[in-house]
């Protein structure tokens, strides 16, 4: 799609973020950035360097809630008068941002502290969830799109497919007559993309099995007739299914690495990360790792191979379906 150009917009944490310029009618950007004045300065340079202003947005499309692509979605339809389309999920986020925010923040927390985080590091990671409120704000969804949905931009048609699993709100916005997706980071060329593990809708109802989730998600996408991803971070994805079995491959191989290291007595997801890690990274980075290795646990967990066992503090342990075979023997 040649009427299409990548804008890089700085984020704190993350280095950078893609939004992207489609250039045909209607003048259509997708994705915002976060909400702060040095990601608005960048966006506004980098539209005039390609002869456009920011009043000039005629559209806005969202790929998912977070703050790097959802941020500055409010100024952007403020300054604009663009009208902002999402799927009903992310457009659910835009009412009460903060809110959900920090109902997050407490899910992780306790997340944290029932797979074995001590509560001193729990009580470090405020700082990540201080930047989740400084960098968003609540917006307006225009349009409110559900799952096969199609929107006019940039001269293109384009479906939403939705793919939750790097976050609840994931969708992919898909050009079915030249193969082109925007893809938000739901497939990323460089990096794993992290499934977090964040509560459902109805209080009460079991938490998400997000990697599972994701990696279902994952092979929906692989069967996909796509010839270009553009993703939310980092360079274009001309082989999306090549990508994509080395992303199941690498999680394959991350499973047969916790499994082991439960085997050999790692009991808890926090002690498991300390080993597929270092006790540095575990306790630097709590939040993130939590996420990883719960995923992969469930799955474990989901396939039999692990058998997990929730104490009366509330605390999850795991061992090896041989383990507990030997000790019930």
């Amino acid at each position: 799609m040649s009427d299409v150009e990548q804008i890089p917009i700085p984020v704190p944490y993350l280095g950078s973020v893609n939004l992207w310029l489609l250039k045909g009618d209607p003048l259509t950007l997708v994705d915002a950035g976060p909400a702060n004045s040095e990601a608005l300065t960048a966006l506004e340079n980098g539209l005039a360097e390609r002869g456009y202003a920011l009043a000039d947005i005629e559209q806005l499309l969202l790929t998912h809630h977070h703050l790097d692509h959802a941020g500055l979605a409010q100024t952007i339809r403020e300054r604009s008068g663009a009208t902002v389309v999402a799927h009903r999920g992310t457009a659910a986020w835009g009412v009460g941002y903060h809110e959900r925010a920090l109902a997050e923040h407490r899910f992780s927390e306790a997340l944290m502290l029932e797979h074995g985080v001590p509560e001193e590091i729990v009580a470090g990671t405020a700082q990540f969830f201080d930047h989740i409120i400084r960098d968003s704000e609540d917006f307006t969804t225009d349009r409110v799109l559900s799952d096969g949905d199609s929107v006019e931009a940039g001269g293109l048609t384009l479906r939403a497919v939705f793919r939750p699993g790097h976050s609840t709100t994931d969708t992919l916005f898909v050009d079915d007559d030249h193969g082109g997706a925007f893809v938000g980071d739901h497939l990323l060329a460089n990096i794993t993309s992290g499934a977090e593990i964040m509560p459902t809708e109805l209080p009460g109802d079991e938490r998400r099995r997000a990697l599972l989730e994701y990696l279902s998600n994952l092979r929906k996408t692989e069967v996909m007739q796509l010839t270009r991803c553009y993703p939310g971070h980092g360079p274009t994805i001309a082989d999306h299914r090549a990508l994509i079995a080395e992303r199941l491959a690498f999680h394959s191989d991350r499973l047969d690495r916790i499994a082991g290291f439960v085997a050999a007595g790692a009991d808890t997801a926090f002690e498991v990360a300390r080993r597929l890690w270092s006790s540095e990274v575990a306790e630097t980075q709590p939040v993130l790792v939590t996420w990883e290795v719960v995923g992969h646990l469930d799955i474990l967990v989901n396939r039999g191979t692990v058998r997990e066992h929730v104490d009366d503090f509330g605390h999850h342990h795991f061992r090896s379906k041989e383990a507990v075979g030997h000790a019930q023997r």
